[in-house]
């Protein structure tokens, strides 16, 4: 969640210092990070509600749904239209093979009619008497009622269909203007033309925020790349310089110039050629560039939402009640430990916490609390996040060598005793009973594989890990 504070920062700051007219749009995987939530009150839902607020405040134009979004049921998401959220889809129908989302909205920028529809990706599990259509099907209706109906319209998709989906779709459907993917597996896609629809997607949830400038045009046709065509005529008239410069210092130098003269001439001719081409390419630039150019025209980048970035003030007001909501919510009494708790953990478990490890490994474990691993958890108490679901599993002690263990419900976490409550020997080693019980007979792992690692230090919670290097600074001594 802190990447979106970081991300609306970043629309704020372009918006007031470019003042130009603008679409927020998303393309939707907005809400959830897995298939199925539970009904009722819990942080995922409550962390949803919280998202939905930031993108209305901030004013976004549009949004997609896509099958994450779903998780948390379409009575969810339609409540959210009713309060003002611009969730939108052309394929997700009712019983009566009725749209139950807004099919398309409607903006009008620099005179252009701008549309924007949406389609969704299925969900693992359908609703019942919910169909999410195909696109082969939706668009063969739709696109013709949306040129029909407005005058060379600029049509923007948001899609979260597969990436070979949409290549199909810009292949067979060039009244498309724009489509932005929302893969759930995808990176950052710099724009693809595909026949007369340019294709683009920023990586999901929070890590990037993708910006295109868009110049519009008289016609929905997109100009060639002017900066590339530019950079090859300035390199190719560089060439051809330094040629010349060789040739003519040669000629100068000897007895007789003849020897050069055809080359030389036939070089200038070439020379005054591209400078000729360079002018009429940057004449052409500008008219593209100024109002009423025949083609529309884009740059994009993408910004990476680093760590070190500011945030948004507005934005982390509303986390912060969050963060209150999710404390009051997991706030109950039998589900605390105190400190000192000395409770035995689950049945069935294999964790036996840093205090065993220490009978037998005085030295490692000394050198083990003077890291930060040892003071993970104490990181989430001091900024009372130490009930937050989402930070729990990488400040507390599990076994990631256990498939099943990583896939315990995360609200377990709460509940575990003081010696689990740090990262410590078991996450990197494996669990430890049967090794306490017959250290010969079993042992432990030795280093953990970047993979281990990689399970919490991912790049939207440490955006500078290098297994290698922070690897030395945490391995236990010898001995």
């Amino acid at each position: 969640m802190g990447g979106l504070s970081k991300k609306i920062f970043q629309i704020q700051t372009i918006s007031a210092v470019d003042n130009q007219e603008r679409l927020l749009l998303d393309s939707g995987n907005l809400l959830f990070k897995r298939q199925g939530v539970a009904a009722g009150p819990n942080q995922e839902r409550l962390t949803a509600e919280a998202i939905m607020q930031i993108y209305r405040d901030i004013g976004y134009d549009a949004v997609g749904i896509g099958p994450l979004d779903m998780a948390g049921g379409l009575d969810f998401l339609q409540t959210g239209v009713a309060e003002g959220f611009p969730w939108i889809s052309a394929n997700i129908l009712g019983e009566n093979k009725q749209p139950l989302f807004p099919q398309w909205i409607k903006k009008e920028i620099q005179g252009v009619q701008v549309i924007i529809t949406a389609l969704s990706a299925p969900p693992p599990q359908l609703f019942p008497g919910v169909t999410v259509a195909p696109w082969e099907s939706i668009l063969p209706q739709l696109l013709p009622q949306l040129t029909t109906e407005n005058t060379n319209p600029f049509i923007i998709l948001l899609s979260s269909l597969s990436t070979e989906e949409n290549r199909l779709i810009a292949e067979q459907y060039p009244a498309i203007t724009l489509l932005l993917g929302a893969g759930q597996h995808q990176r950052n896609a710099s724009p693809q033309l595909i026949n007369n629809t340019l294709v683009t997607q920023t990586e999901k949830q929070g890590q990037y925020q993708g910006i295109l400038e868009i110049t519009l045009g008289k016609q929905r046709t997109w100009g060639q790349d002017r900066e590339k065509q530019v950079a090859d005529l300035q390199n190719r008239l560089g060439s051809l310089n330094w040629q010349l410069q060789r040739l003519e210092k040669k000629s100068a130098n000897g007895t007789s110039d003849e020897k050069y003269a055809s080359t030389i001439a036939r070089l200038h001719k070439d020379q005054e050629k591209i400078k000729s081409k360079l002018t009429s390419l940057q004449d052409t630039i500008a008219q593209e560039q100024s109002p009423g150019a025949l083609s529309d025209q884009y740059q994009c980048r993408f910004i990476a939402l680093k760590k070190n970035m500011p945030n948004d003030v507005n934005t982390d007001k509303i986390l912060q009640n969050l963060n209150r909501q999710v404390r009051q919510l997991h706030k109950l009494p039998h589900k605390l430990q105190t400190a000192d708790s000395k409770e035995p953990f689950s049945p069935g478990h294999d964790l036996v916490g840093f205090r065993v490890c220490d009978s037998c490994h005085p030295t490692q474990t000394e050198f083990w609390q003077s890291t930060q691993h040892a003071n993970a958890y104490t990181t989430l108490v001091e900024k009372e996040k130490n009930l937050d679901l989402e930070c729990l599993p990488c400040h507390v002690t599990r076994d990631l060598f256990n498939t099943s263990d990583q896939h315990l419900a995360k609200e377990s976490l709460l509940s575990f005793p003081s010696e689990l409550q740090a990262v410590g020997c078991e996450i990197c080693h494996g669990e430890g009973k049967k090794h306490s019980i017959n250290p010969e007979q079993f042992k432990m792992v030795r280093l953990p594989g970047k993979d281990i690692c990689l399970t919490c230090h991912t790049p939207e919670h440490d955006d500078n890990f290098d297994y290698e290097t922070k690897i030395v600074p945490v391995s236990c001594p010898a001995g």
